[in-house]
C-alpha cells in the first residue's frame, strides 16, 4: 500500500497541473497543500523546505520535486494500472516522458516571463514550436500505423506530460491549427476517466 501522498501545489504552475492530472488519471488519492509562491517564504505551508518550489510530492520518507520522476513513482505503485508504465514499452515511454518534461520546463519559463510582469511580453517561442512539430510528426506517423497514443497501446505517463505541453501552449499564442493529429490525441486524453481541467485548457484542446 502506498504511503499517504501529500502534494505541495501552486495551482497556476503547469508542472503542478501535470502532476495533478497524472495523480487523477492514475486514480490516486492524495492530500493537497496549496503554496502561493508569491508569498514570502515564512508565510508558506509548514513542511515545504527552503529552496523548494512546487510541485513537491511527499510519500513517507520519499520526497520528489520533478514532474517526470513523480510520474514514474506513482506509476510504479501497486494499485496503479501497469499500462501507465507498460513494461513492454517502458523505454519508449520514458524517452517521450523525458522529452515532455524538458518541453514542460521550457513552457513554464515562457509563461513566467510572459505573465509574471506588469507589462507581459511574449518571449521567443521557437523551442516550443519545434517541440510541437516533432510531436505532431510523431503522432501523424503513429496514426498511420493504427496507434492512438505516443509510446504504447494505451495512454501512458508520457501522454500526460505531453498533453499539458500541447494544451497550454495556446496561452502563449503558439499556432496549433497545423497540428490535427495532436488535436485528435488531445480529445482522447480529455475523454479518459479521471481527467481534470486546469484554468486555461480550452475545450477544443
Amino acid at each position: 500500500m502506498t504511503a499517504r501522498l501529500v502534494l505541495y501545489d501552486w495551482t497556476p504552475d503547469v508542472r503542478c497541473y501535470a502532476v495533478r492530472l497524472g495523480l487523477s488519471l492514475m486514480g490516486m488519492t492524495y492530500e493537497i497543500r496549496a503554496v502561493d509562491t508569491d508569498l514570502p517564504v515564512g508565510q508558506r505551508p509548514v513542511g515545504l523546505r527552503a529552496g523548494e518550489r512546487p510541485p513537491v510530492l511527499v510519500a513517507g520518507s520519499v520526497r520528489l520535486s520533478r514532474p517526470g520522476v513523480i510520474m514514474q513513482f506513482i506509476a510504479r505503485q501497486p494499485e496503479v494500472g501497469r499500462a501507465w508504465l507498460d513494461p513492454a514499452h517502458e523505454w519508449a515511454i520514458l524517452d517521450w516522458l523525458d522529452f515532455g518534461t524538458t518541453a514542460l520546463d521550457t513552457m513554464a519559463a515562457a509563461r513566467d516571463a510572459a505573465f509574471g510582469t506588469t507589462l507581459p511580453v511574449l518571449p521567443p517561442m521557437g523551442a516550443l514550436v519545434a517541440a510541437l512539430r516533432r510531436m505532431e510528426d510523431h503522432m501523424s506517423a503513429r496514426a498511420m500505423e493504427g496507434h492512438d497514443w505516443f509510446a504504447a497501446p494505451a495512454a501512458s505517463i508520457a501522454d500526460v506530460v505531453l498533453f499539458v505541453v500541447f494544451a497550454l501552449t495556446v496561452d502563449l499564442g503558439v499556432e496549433r491549427d497545423t497540428c490535427p493529429a495532436l488535436r485528435r490525441w488531445a480529445r482522447r486524453m480529455r475523454g479518459l476517466p479521471g481527467f481534470v481541467v486546469m484554468p486555461g485548457v480550452p475545450d477544443y484542446a
